[in-house]
């Protein structure tokens, strides 16, 4: 009888796996320039699965893939992703001057199947652009360089980069009622911040709980546990003298408490940290205001070094385990320059506060 039932049980598991996967059927013909029509799975990176040979003009090609898998057809040069839901799929590449649909140093991809991923060629067509027009901007930034010039170029840069950035954004919010997002959000969520990505990334959307997230997913739930609102979360780790210390010592004590995430070799944690001193000079002592810095290093000399070169005259902490840090775990910190601001109750009221914003969110505690 047991025998009988695991055998149940395998055979179930192994329709289950079975259907999970889907035929998909892609057709179209190319511009003469092309000569192979490539696909591929996305994930963390593309992974060819397949490949057909163009003949006069026109190609054809049949595989299987997971259910509602987000795969990609086109060139070694550039793809276009598309769903396997299950509808042949037909597509055309024309050539960059027709009609509104142009997006200029790339090929086009039209696509006819079902209105997903009709709605996915849109989304594409729009998004592809940002990304050109942002490396356009880049390049010519570049190309005007020189040392006397380089703090404006990196602010125009930047300026660029956020207005690709948020033009992303907001086309995707047209299609969270399909699988669209999750062709792109997997490449652009660490770019997100918490705010932003809530807006994209509900329990409510169909590619919630799709594969291509899982990633999305983990750094939602990561940058969830510093949001305003939620306690402060206790870590342990050695002062640069080797002695242990818990962050409840300065946090929940009556104190507002800065818990600044940072580390040597961290080029924008070093630009940072003058206003991160001038805050400190500022406000330490006459007010409670305390800074507890939480260094990513795994090198106790240039830790050591770095915080006496930057004038750091608050406690500093350090498990030496560089991005493995258990602190930078509690926090869900992925990227620094990186704090929280921790009222005198020891809930978290503000995070990743920087340059002015951290000098005005100060000034309205203290003054």
């Amino acid at each position: 009888m047991k025998k009988i039932f695991s055998t149940i049980v395998m055979l179930v598991t192994a329709l289950t796996v079975m259907a999970q996967d889907q035929e998909f059927t892609v057709s179209g013909e190319v511009r003469s320039d092309v000569k192979e029509v490539l696909f591929y799975i996305l994930g963390e990176k593309p992974e060819k699965i397949g490949m057909a040979q163009v003949q006069n003009g026109l190609f054809s090609y049949t595989g299987t893939q997971p259910k509602d898998a987000i795969l990609a057809v086109g060139t070694k040069e550039y793809y276009q992703p598309f769903v396997n839901d299950g509808t042949p799929l037909q597509v055309f590449f024309v050539d960059n001057e027709q009609g509104d649909m142009k997006v200029e140093g790339m090929p086009l991809l039209v696509m006819a199947g079902s209105d997903q991923n009709i709605q996915m060629a849109k989304a594409d067509r729009v998004i592809s652009k940002y990304d050109y027009d942002f490396m356009k901007v880049l390049q010519d930034l570049q190309s005007q360089a020189t040392d006397d010039n380089m703090a404006q170029l990196q602010q125009q840069a930047m300026a660029a980069y956020m207005l690709a950035l948020n033009g992303k954004m907001e086309e995707l919010k047209k299609y969270t009622n399909t699988l669209v997002p999750a062709a792109y959000l997997p490449t652009m969520f660490q770019e997100l911040n918490y705010e932003q990505l809530s807006e994209l990334f509900s329990p409510a959307t169909p590619y919630f709980n799709h594969p291509q997230m899982k990633g999305v997913k983990e750094f939602f739930e990561m940058l969830a546990l510093k949001q305003p609102g939620q306690p402060f979360h206790d870590v342990t780790a050695n002062d640069m003298y080797g002695r242990e210390h818990k962050l409840s010592e300065w946090c929940g004590k009556g104190n507002y408490v800065l818990v600044d995430f940072w580390a040597s070799w961290c080029g924008p944690c070093r630009q940072e940290m003058p206003t991160v001193v001038e805050c400190y000079n500022k406000y330490h002592g006459k007010n409670k205001f305390e800074v507890v810095g939480i260094s990513l290093d795994e090198d106790a000399a240039a830790w050591k070094a770095s915080v006496k070169k930057l004038g750091m005259a608050w406690p500093q902490l350090s498990d030496l385990k560089g991005w493995k840090s258990d602190a930078a775990a509690a926090y869900g910190v992925a990227a620094i320059p990186s704090n929280v601001l921790v009222d005198p109750q020891g809930q978290i009221i503000a995070t990743d506060l920087r340059g002015e914003d951290l000098k005005a969110k100060l000034a309205e505690l203290f003054e």
